[in-house]
């Protein structure tokens, strides 16, 4: 299907239930110097066994080896997570038992391992209590830096094997802040709201002989992520028989203040919990459903006495655009997308569910031409651009922002073309955008900055390479982007790449006028 396309689809309503970006100008707060602490246990790993790490290699692995293990990878994901978590509601504070196995698939030996503890970044929020390496649940030293846990292993991990790790920590939720650290909602609670996103361990993707990971910016995004497998059960206590859980992939209730989610193939794990949520569906027409959770000020009269239902509207932008973004880059690979209306500003991506904030609810004025729709339609698009094809969100974060921000174009030329030149001028002209497109989140000043150069002057780039191709081949390119680049952390070359020489040549202009690195020649 092309955006030319004039086909509308059906949505089935079930009413009864919601996401969010909003580019207003906020500077910059300095973060603070994060401070290292390492972890050494009172029992210290057996000399004996730190002589192992010499011992084993790719082709003849230790067969008695008590820390990894090389026989039963074949097949599996590179690494799957376990948790079980206590949530005491009330309280907004848990304590998770999680358990990561991680297969090394780098060729290379490891002697270390690094997670990303993003809920680290709240001081006094998050605390390891336990972290055990092996089959025999070795208690091992480790560093906690900021965001970031390096795990020294007791025994090297040869390519092919898989190293099982147990960690169990404390996590206070922290309240949503003003300002600046409004923006980090996702991991935060409000009266009626608890967010957990970014909360679970992660393990930083390895390549080129290092780990990567990306100091903290309060502009944009720094995460990067590999793919991974997910078993959660929250077992909650406090909380009333009102509560509701939004989370993604398969969900079950093991018990009536107990939920199971499995997640396979994601970037991450993310639930939003709330005592209050109204919950609406719709399903597209190939059978994904589309749920929405909201409150009650999602629906306001207005001056003249019309009740203005943002939720309807927001779950049925949110229908239309994951069917048509399905037909235009590939299959949406789960039964579920989950909406949630949040307590913080903007908007928020994450792997089958998305955030919108509630000032685009509240604020929606009964059209069309409003946040509300570019919002929720902007997080939709991120489950290709990011859940599906990952990127480095903060050396190279055009790779989803950029894609995203024409994505809303995409669905307003398909569903109100006569709003065409009102979201140009409306979201990109206004601002008159400046700077590089391929910029780094570290060569800004301020969030604007940010937003004018990667997002809207990203949707300027990607509409000229649309005329430079022709609006067929560019979709196809799109579509070849996303087949192949599927579950992998994508750069610009592998874009590039996929063009053929002539259309090199016919994008040549375009992208050495927007990007400080144009890429390929042809």
């Amino acid at each position: 299907m092309t955006p030319t396309m004039t086909r509308m689809r059906s949505f089935p309503l079930l009413l009864f239930a919601l996401t969010a970006c909003a580019f207003t100008q906020v500077e910059p707060v300095q973060l603070p110097t994060a401070t290292t602490v390492r972890v050494v246990p009172a029992t210290l790993v057996p000399t004996v066994g730190r002589q192992m790490q010499a011992v084993a290699s790719p082709q003849q692995p230790t067969a008695d080896a008590i820390f990894v293990d090389c026989q039963f990878t074949a097949g599996q994901p590179t690494t799957s997570h376990s948790a079980t978590v206590n949530l005491n509601y009330p309280q907004r504070g848990l304590i998770a038992q999680q358990q990561i196995r991680y297969i090394n698939r780098t060729n290379e030996v490891l002697d270390q391992i690094v997670l990303n503890a993003e809920a680290n970044q709240w001081p006094g929020a998050f605390t390891i209590t336990r972290l055990q390496v092996g089959t025999i649940s070795q208690d091992v030293a480790y560093e906690i830096t900021g965001r970031h846990i390096v795990i020294d292993l007791p025994e090297a991990l040869q390519a092919g094997c898989m190293v099982q790790i147990d960690v169990t920590f404390q996590l206070d939720v922290p309240e949503i802040g003003g300002g600046v650290q409004a923006y980090k909602g996702y991991l935060a609670h409000t009266p009626r709201q608890l967010n957990l996103s970014n909360w679970l361990l992660t393990v930083a993707p390895h390549a080129d002989g290092e780990w990567i990971v990306r100091e903290p910016s309060f502009i944009g995004e720094q995460t990067v992520l590999d793919v991974a497998d997910w078993d959660v059960t929250l077992n909650v206590s406090g909380a009333s028989e009102a509560l509701e859980i939004a989370g993604p992939g398969e969900v079950s209730r093991p018990s009536g203040h107990s939920w199971h989610f499995t997640l396979s193939n994601s970037r991450d794990f993310t639930l939003s919990l709330s005592e209050e949520f109204v919950i609406t569906q719709a399903q597209t027409d190939d059978g994904v459903t589309v749920e929405l959770y909201a409150f009650a000020d999602a629906q306001v009269t207005n001056n003249e006495g019309r009740v203005l239902d943002g939720a309807a509207h927001s779950l049925e932008v949110a229908a239309k655009s994951l069917a048509m973004y399905s037909d235009l880059f590939g299959a949406y690979p789960y039964k579920r997308l989950v909406v949630v209306e949040g307590d913080f500003p903007d908007g928020m991506e994450f792997t089958g569910i998305v955030f919108v904030s509630k000032d685009w609810f509240t604020r929606w004025p009964g059209m069309p031409q409003s946040y509300l729709t570019i919002i929720t339609v902007h997080e939709v698009s991120h489950q290709w651009w990011y859940a599906a094809v990952g990127n480095d969100q903060a050396l190279a974060p055009w790779l989803d922002e950029s894609l995203a921000t024409y994505s809303e174009y995409i669905f307003y030329e398909e569903y109100y073309p006569d709003l065409k030149d009102w979201w140009w001028a409306f979201r990109v002209d206004n601002y008159a955008p400046e700077g590089f497109v391929d910029s780094k989140v570290y060569e800004f000043s301020s969030i604007r900055e940010y937003i004018n150069a990667v997002y809207l002057r990203g949707a300027h780039m990607l509409h000229d390479l649309r005329n430079d191709l022709g609006t067929d081949a560019f979709f196809a390119l799109l579509a070849a982007y996303t087949g192949a680049a599927h579950g992998r952390i994508a750069t610009s070359d592998m874009l590039w790449s996929l063009m053929s020489q002539d259309q090199l040549a016919a994008t040549q202009s375009t992208r050495q006028h927007y990007l400080r690195q144009p890429g390929m020649l042809p």
